[in-house]
């Protein structure tokens, strides 16, 4: 959902050619990979040095052509600035990064017009802005990786990359885990991964769990995971994964379980209060066939994933859901980043007499993407609602058009 800069690039001892530089007077701005290039050469510089600066701008344009509670247009916009801070460069300390994100929403999202549950934009949400995440990442020895500080909880638990292209919330996340600390609310954290070699991975990871009892951590600081702001709950979750790297045409793949539990009090939708409820996912993620596999750096092929999620559906509003998709990167002759997807996201929602949702939620999706250039791209994209919201409204044909600018 959000833009998060992947590892540094080890410093150069010279830069790129006068040529090659996304600057005026190098490189044809058609084939920028960011679309305010170099900054004359300035970015460059501070990679050498260990800051690394990046972003983005999302805006969705999204109407219902048929069904749903009302027939009315919504914008929705994502603005995304974050930066990256080798402190091994920067201060000599080995292993060790620091970043920084800020963004700020704005906007009218389309659920309140088709009525879904599941959110047929990923990034649609009130209006606000603030530092979304500010943490510092280091490894204890060669297999321990150490996360704390302000972090969102999607960017480490219960992911699936091979849905990022999808638009629908629930291919990003399972909404049934309940009140989890990730966009547009992160929370201050403590996050524990023992990595002993490339392939497997565990992990713990201990939030302020006070988005339960209603306070937003999105805008806060670390002082609400002590408690000072009233609440003690926290939110809890652990995962071990594993991953193999394929070959030939047959791609790579990973597979995941996680669990999680929320310590806070949930009031049951038929009456009396729990004082604590988990539940648990499951990912599975696999690039089924590369059209170029001599080419390490080449995107092109087909890729699935699958997750799955539970809960107690006496408390959450989705007692379970199950999402799956393919993507298909170069579809096209000559248009070798497009990507074009299909998409299958179901919420078995609360069977609970008392929470008014007697049917379950299910969206057909479809998309393509069509990269005007490495930087800039646009995704028309249609859903289709069964159920919308478990019952109240008309299914419900949506339309949705994205713009994606990376900086």
């Amino acid at each position: 959902m959000l833009l998060l800069l992947g590892p540094f690039a080890p410093a150069q001892d010279e830069g790129p050619t006068p040529a090659s530089r996304e600057w005026i007077g190098g490189l044809p701005f058609l084939e920028w990979t960011r679309a305010t290039g170099d900054w004359g050469g300035l970015r460059t510089r501070l990679d050498d040095l260990g800051i690394e600066f990046g972003g983005g701008y999302t805006a969705d344009w999204t109407a219902p052509w048929t069904g749903g509670l009302r027939s009315r247009d919504s914008v929705c916009t994502l603005f995304d600035v974050n930066a990256a801070f080798d402190l091994e460069a920067l201060a000599g300390l080995p292993r060790t990064l620091a970043f920084v994100d800020v963004y700020w929403i704005e906007g009218r999202g389309p659920s309140g017009d088709v009525g879904d549950f599941q959110g047929v934009s990923n990034i649609a949400v009130d209006n606000t802005g603030q530092i979304a995440e500010l943490w510092v990442e280091t490894w204890i020895g060669e297999q321990f990786r150490v996360k704390a500080g302000k972090v969102d909880f999607n960017s480490e638990f219960a992911f699936n990359e091979l849905g990022a292209e999808f638009v629908n919330s629930t291919a990003a996340i399972t909404p049934c885990i309940v009140a989890y600390p990730t966009y547009p609310d992160p929370a201050t954290a403590v996050n524990l991964f023992y990595v002993p070699d490339g392939r497997f991975q565990a992990g713990i990871g201990i939030y302020d769990g006070a988005g339960a009892e209603g306070i937003s951590t999105g805008g806060r600081g670390p002082g609400g995971f002590f408690g000072t702001d009233g609440s003690s709950a926290y939110f809890l979750a652990a995962e071990v994964g594993c991953a193999w790297p394929g070959g030939e045409s047959w791609g790579s793949g990973r597979a995941a379980f996680g669990l999680w539990y929320h310590t806070a009090d949930f009031e049951r939708f038929g009456g009396g209060t729990d004082s604590a409820t988990e539940g648990f996912w499951l990912t599975l993620e696999q690039n089924l066939w590369r059209e170029n596999p001599a080419e390490p750096g080449d995107r092109q092929g087909l890729g699935a994933y699958a997750a799955f999620g539970r809960a107690h559906d006496t408390i959450s509003a989705v007692g379970s859901t199950f999402t799956c998709g393919v993507a298909w990167t170069g579809a096209l002759a000559h248009r070798d980043h497009d990507v074009f997807g299909v998409a299958i996201h179901h919420a078995d929602l609360s069977d609970d007499p008392a929470a008014g949702t007697p049917d379950d939620e299910t969206v057909f999706e479809v998309l393509y993407k069509v990269a005007v250039t490495p930087a800039i791209s646009l995704k028309p994209d249609l859903q289709y609602v069964l159920n919308p919201g478990g019952g109240g409204a008309d299914d419900s044909l949506v339309a949705l058009l994205r713009l994606e600018v990376l900086f």
